[in-house]
C-alpha cells in the first residue's frame, strides 16, 4: 500500500493506489487549502514534490492551466490531480514558508 509523507508536519498516511494526494490529506487532517474541494478549478491545493516523482502520473491539462509548464523548476503539483501509484513525499509550501 503506497504511503504519502506530508512535510513539514511529518504526517505519513497510507493510501490506495490511484488515490489523490489531496483526498489522503483530507482523511489524515493535513491542511491543504482549497476553494473548489478538489475539482481542479481553483489551483490553491499546490504541493511541492520532494520525493517519489516517478510514482505520480505526468502533469495533465488542468494542472498546466493553473501552474504553467514550470514543473521541472518548481516541482509544484495540484494535490487534487496527483494520483499516487507508489510512495511520495510532498511539502506544503504555505507551512514550509512559516518555519
Amino acid at each position: 500500500m503506497p504511503k504519502i509523507t506530508y512535510l513539514p508536519l511529518g504526517i505519513v498516511a497510507e493510501c490506495s493506489d490511484g488515490e489523490t494526494v489531496f483526498a489522503v490529506a483530507q482523511r489524515a487532517k493535513v491542511p491543504i487549502p482549497t476553494a473548489c474541494a478538489g475539482k481542479a478549478s481553483c489551483g490553491l491545493c499546490r504541493v511541492k514534490i520532494v520525493a517519489g516523482e516517478q510514482s505520480l502520473p505526468p502533469i495533465g491539462r488542468e494542472e498546466t492551466k493553473h501552474l504553467g509548464n514550470t514543473y521541472f523548476i518548481t516541482k509544484l503539483r495540484l494535490s487534487c490531480q496527483a494520483r499516487v501509484h507508489g510512495d511520495v513525499t510532498v511539502a506544503l509550501p504555505d507551512l514550509t514558508k512559516r518555519k
